[in-house]
């Protein structure tokens, strides 16, 4: 989707006519996939239908107009001649400026009065045409000077030419032009920034390879969706090692977003482009990050103010007082790197001559602090400990380090630790925060007021919680900051309460990464779900969804989790507690097996302007598991594969060994064995501590990928008696999910019992395994593809061909033909599905043929005669023959074309054992 807009460049006061050659010379990329190809089949149709003038693409500079037109002019056919031409900021000032390369080509005395000009141009048209209908491409038709905006318009009118025209905005192109729209004779296309999902699948297409959500993400906040901006970035990011590849996708590095080479310049000439009024306004924004707009009145023109707003450029909340600052954050920052230190001073200067005293240096929030640090004034310690926890608040480690720095020394030194240890949990250096930790004295910290003695006695337990040394003990921790608040005196109740709040939520967080799901339930057992808040009450809401989910309670859950994301919506919230809701949320919605539910939820929280910091490890994977189920592996594996790879270089929430897992499985299930057996052998390797449910389906997905790699038996065992330890412990939601696959791999016995555990789970999933059950004590093959149909109705397509497998089995256990035929097709349906040639093979061997009777059966489904057959597999006629009426007998089948009916699988695909 990346291309500069064509033609000559802006201001060289030239134009350019094409006369192309048969398909118009713009094949070159004709088949390459790109972005918004609905737009261009729209452009398209318009300019062939033969009704209207024509069609006029709207977009900012660098939305990409140019090129959609250019894609849509190479869909036209040979009947078609294009001519181009395109207006400039020098021949806009001259008459007939954008025409100026056509008119050369007449005789002067036609250019004595407009209708000589216009008789004129249509002859040659006509004559270049050699009976071919004209299309007219104006290019930045907002700079086209107004003799040839109204040769434009009375050409398209007059239907001499249909016409493609590209602009800024409508209310820029000459009026001879906006008439024409008006009058409904051109039709108006808008060209928006991109959304989430567009900058994904641009930058899939044009760098060949998945990019991963979060690299993704920061390259489409860093561009504001801009077409132009976003090939900028991309490409910079790649030369300097930001953006890296690895195994076919990309992900972001250790670091961030570099805004240096050709995105600054292009952001520095779009800055030169402002009036002078509005460059102030645009850069004291830029280093300020947000100023009341009645201070922001006093000292800038409301006009200038009006202009940038009109553009987008700058925005103004609705919040009380309102506040403006620069639309693209991004944007704002490189702007602040190249104002010149005077300058910016001098901005400085005026902003803070009309705010008062008190509020100079609170004006933008811990931007404002960091601009004023720039400019060498001093910084009141509280002022910098408010704009760290601001800073640390918003995920910005970095800045929050700094502004720690000046409260150093001063009176509020257990402040100033609480934020650097913040600071420090945030970029997981875990070792860095102990150390600011140990400098404090044990005795003087029992002398901190209560407030913060708790925080730091929660950091302490977080940090007890991280680690893996024998002598950490997070739960003595808690259990000593709760004896501190029973003995405080009743005149501090409302510290008092809010430090048992988030004594509460620290308790529940604790027992939830232990796996201790009866602790959580009782500790939030009293919490009131109708008061949501604070920030300790919707996350401790938030831990109790997980504890109703994993103890069995699913609806109910599910319920409590919508009613929790919805609260997140009132109440200011850090961004670590925003990445735990939702995490948790989506995680809570796959174990579940709701993946229809996470696949809506997945696009609505994607599709968000949020940081990513706001999203979490989770939302890596998470649509990677939801294509593994639904049989897309392809898709499945590069997304899992991209998200592995970004979790081994950010991995806040400790999730690569199951992004690990999942990638183990989609590679096992599309028969890929070597890399399944890499993967799963990374899992061996030492990993930070890991909450109980993150590893719970660590291992699932493990022993999963472990069965489709040929160790069923083993994994039939292990998965039982990790169903078995979780029953035991009340987890029965991850017991049913480990039950279920043992069930469907074939182990009677889980079958008997699956049941009765399905009972004690609320939910679709829960009834799904009592259907599978049901069906396989009754061996009734019927239910069984009812639970297979339903299955792949939810998104499971894994569970689908497994329960169609066994309705196959039970089948033909039964001599039931009819009923095997049907099972037989569902079956293969949904094996094909998967795209791997061993898994319509690995079904017949384990459900109705052996090894031996399968081979033969594949190569006589592809038309090899029996003696062909014999002398392959290296054995006589008489023993394929044999072999061949145990597979007619097995299958209920009477020829070879029935039998081609059943096995699709092609015989020189097939991995035979």
């Amino acid at each position: 989707m990346f291309q500069q807009d064509a033609g000559l460049p802006a201001g060289s006061g030239q134009t350019e006519t094409i006369y192309p050659a048969p398909r118009n010379g713009y094949g070159r990329n004709k088949d390459r996939p790109f972005t918004r190809q609905q737009v261009v089949a729209e452009v398209v149709e318009t300019l062939t239908s033969g009704s209207g003038c024509g069609i006029v693409l709207v977009g900012d500079h660098g939305a990409g107009k140019s090129f959609i037109a250019q894609r849509a002019l190479e869909q036209l056919g040979d009947e078609y001649l294009v001519v181009q031409v395109r207006g400039s900021s020098i021949s806009s000032k001259l008459p007939y400026g954008a025409l100026s390369v056509l008119l050369n080509d007449l005789d002067a005395s036609h250019l004595e009065h407009p209708l000589m000009v216009l008789r004129g141009l249509t002859q040659l048209l006509h004559n270049k045409s050699d009976g071919r209908r004209i299309v007219l491409f104006v290019d930045n038709a907002h700079d086209l000077d107004e003799l040839s905006s109204m040769m434009v318009a009375q050409l398209s009118a007059g239907a001499h030419v249909t016409l493609l025209a590209a602009c800024v905005d409508m209310p820029h192109v000459g009026g001879d032009i906006m008439g024409l729209w008006k009058d409904d004779l051109l039709r108006r296309v808008d060209l928006g920034p991109f959304d989430f999902a567009e900058t994904a699948a641009t930058l899939h297409h044009e760098y060949g390879g998945r990019f991963s959500l979060t690299a993704a993400r920061a390259l489409w906040s860093a561009s504001g969706g801009n077409a132009l901006f976003l090939h900028s970035l991309a490409r910079e990011q790649i030369k300097l090692g930001t953006v890296v590849r690895q195994d076919g996708v990309w992900f972001l590095g250790n670091g961030p977003i570099a805004l240096t080479g050709e995105i600054r310049d292009v952001v520095k000439a779009r800055l030169n482009r402002l009036g002078t009024g509005q460059r102030d306004v645009f850069e004291l924004l830029a280093l300020a990050g947000a100023v009341p707009l009645q201070t922001l009145m006093l000292i800038a023109n409301p006009q200038d103010m009006d202009a940038l707003q009109e553009r987008a450029l700058i925005r103004v909340t609705h919040e009380h007082p309102p506040m403006v600052s620069v639309a693209n954050p991004v944007t704002a920052g490189i702007v602040a790197s190249v104002v010149p230190p005077g300058r910016s001073a001098e901005l400085r200067r005026r902003l803070t001559a009309v705010l008062q005293e008190s509020d100079a240096l609170d004006a933008g929030g811990a931007t404002g602090v960091a601009w004023a640090l720039d400019c060498g004034e001093q910084v009141r310690p509280e002022v910098a400990l408010a704009a760290a926890h601001t800073a640390n608040s918003a995920s910005d480690p970095v800045a929050a380090l700094r502004f720690i720095q000046e409260a150093e020394g001063s009176e509020r030194g257990a402040l100033a630790a609480i934020e650097s240890v913040n600071a420090h949990i945030l970029v997981n250096n875990e070792e860095s925060a102990r150390r600011v930790l140990e400098t404090l004295d044990e005795a003087a910290c029992r002398e901190l007021p209560l407030a913060e003695w708790t925080a730091l006695q929660l950091l302490r337990a977080e940090l007890d919680k991280r680690s893996t040394a024998p002598g950490a003990d997070p739960k003595a921790r808690l259990r000593e900051l709760a004896e501190r608040l029973a003995a405080e005196p009743e005149q501090h109740s409302a510290v008092v309460g809010a430090a048992r709040e988030q004594l509460r939520l620290a308790e529940a967080e604790l027992a939830a990464f232990q796996g201790r799901y009866a602790d959580v339930l009782a500790a939030t057992d009293h919490i009131d779900t109708t008061d949501l808040g604070s920030e300790p009450r919707i996350m401790t809401a938030s831990v109790r969804c997980e504890a109703l989910a994993v103890t069995g309670n699913v609806v109910w859950a599910l319920a409590l989790g919508k009613q929790v994301l919805t609260a997140t919506a009132s109440v200011q919230l850090t961004d670590r507690a925003v990445r735990e809701i939702r995490g948790r949320f989506l995680l809570l919605l796959l174990l579940s097996a709701k993946f229809r539910e996470a696949s809506g939820y997945l696009d609505e929280t994607y599709g968000g302007g949020e940081p990513q910091t706001r999203l979490g490890g989770m939302f890596e994977i998470g649509q990677g598991v939801i294509d593994l189920h639904a049989g897309h592996l392809d898709d499945a594996l590069s997304r899992l594969q991209a998200g592995r790879w970004q979790l081994r270089a950010q991995d806040p929430d400790a999730l690569t060994g199951l992004a690990t897992a999942v990638c183990a499985y989609a590679a096992a299930l599309q028969g890929e064995e070597e890399t399944a057996g890499l993967l799963l052998g990374d899992l061996d390797q030492p990993r930070p501590p890991t909450a109980w449910l993150a590893e719970r389906l660590t291992r699932y997905f493990e022993l999963s990928a472990q069965a489709e790699l040929g160790q069923r038996a083993a994994s039939i065992r292990a998965l039982a008696a990790e169903a078995d330890n979780d029953a035991q412990s009340s987890a029965v939601s991850p017991a049913l999910l480990f039950m279920s696959a043992a069930t469907r791999l074939g182990d009677r016995q889980m079958g008997h019992r699956l049941g009765g555990l399905g009972g004690q789970v609320t939910g679709q999933f829960a009834a799904l395994c009592s259907r599978l059950a049901e069906g396989m004590r009754d061996a009734d093959s019927e239910l069984l593809l009812a639970a297979s149909k339903d299955a792949d109705a939810y998104g499971n397509a894994v569970f689908a061909r497994d329960a169609a497998r066994k309705a196959v089995s039970c089948a033909n256990d039964a001599g039931n033909r009819i009923a095997l035929r049907i099972a037989q097709r569902a079956q293969q349906s949904l094996d094909d599905r998967f795209g791997s040639p061993k898994n319509g093979l690995h079904s017949l061997t384990t459900s109705t043929l052996t090894a031996r009777e399968c081979e033969v059966a594949v190569r006589a489904a592809a038309g090899t005669s029996n003696r062909k057959i014999a002398e392959q597999m290296h054995v006589s006629v008489r023993t394929v023959e044999g072999h061949l009426y145990q597979v007619y007998s097995k299958l209920h089948v009477a020829s070879r074309t029935e039998l081609k009916d059943v096995i699709s699988t092609p015989a020189d695909s097939a991995r035979l054992g």
